[in-house]
């Protein structure tokens, strides 16, 4: 019997249970045990450039101790060195991103990143085994997009068979990229909804022109472009099927925001 989300997190141990592989802070937020760390979830907003409006949310996982910063995600990875334990631990944090992004009422996407040191582990369905813990959760997939990091875009052809097979399961897909030139080579083979560049790879005026190209008019002729990193506002000629990120815009917070004003 699949629960519905509200049952689920009405079976989650509150923070004084004894056996705590996933329990709820007093505000609600969850917290998965990894080890003696205590990890949760931040979400950055994304933008629409028309309007400013939040149309999703971008995971991250922290490390808390007693509800502060405590270790950086990074770190974290890094340290499990084996496959079978980095699996269990991409699994949880893929979790509690959606009991955390959901549970607490959110109706945006939300964007959750795929482990590079995974991609070349991969079994032959990723995305089915996730499927089923998004219904369990009483989810649609459609409202998650998967994230392949920077490093799978030098892999076309593993790119290309992890995207089909999470679309083939429901999931929305994003990739990211550093240059029009590996756009170019990825694009014949990977189909994508979203593309994320990092505004400092633009490294140009507003309007994205790069030498005789324009990145955006490229890139959005295929997919809805997603520019990160931006500690300032980006202002577009056209902001039609262009979303934002970054400081700018919104900081990483433990509950989904509605709107930037």
């Amino acid at each position: 019997m699949t629960l519905s989300i509200r049952e689920l997190l009405d079976r989650v141990p509150p923070e004084h249970s004894t056996h705590r592989p996933l329990r709820r802070l007093p505000d609600g937020r969850f917290l998965a045990d990894w080890f003696g760390c205590a990890l949760s979830s931040v979400f950055q907003p994304i933008v629409r450039a028309s309007d400013g409006h939040v149309v999703a949310h971008e995971a991250f996982i922290r490390s808390l101790d007693g509800g502060e910063p405590e270790l950086s995600p990074w770190s974290l990875f890094s340290a499990t060195a084996d496959d079978e334990h980095l699996f269990a631990l991409d699994w949880l944090c893929q979790t509690i991103h959606p009991l955390n992004a959901f549970g607490a009422g959110g109706d945006r996407l939300l964007f959750l990143n795929v482990n590079g040191r995974l991609l070349s582990a991969v079994d032959k369905d990723p995305g089915q085994a996730f499927r089923k813990l998004v219904e369990a959760l009483g989810l649609q997939p459609e409202r998650i997009v998967i994230e392949t990091p920077l490093e799978a875009s030098l892999q076309p052809c593993l790119l290309a068979f992890v995207l089909r097979n999470y679309r083939a399961n429901g999931f929305q897909v994003a990739v990211n990229v550093d240059s029009l030139a590996q756009w170019q080579r990825i694009s014949s083979a990977a189909w994508t909804q979203f593309v994320k560049i990092d505004a400092r790879k633009l490294a140009v005026s507003g309007d994205g022109a790069v030498g005789d190209f324009n990145w955006l008019e490229v890139l959005r002729e295929k997919a809805t472009i997603v520019i990160t990193h931006l500690e300032t506002p980006f202002e577009a000629a056209d902001p039609a099927g262009i979303w934002l990120q970054g400081n700018a815009y919104g900081k990483p917070v433990p509950r989904p925001l509605s709107l930037v004003g």
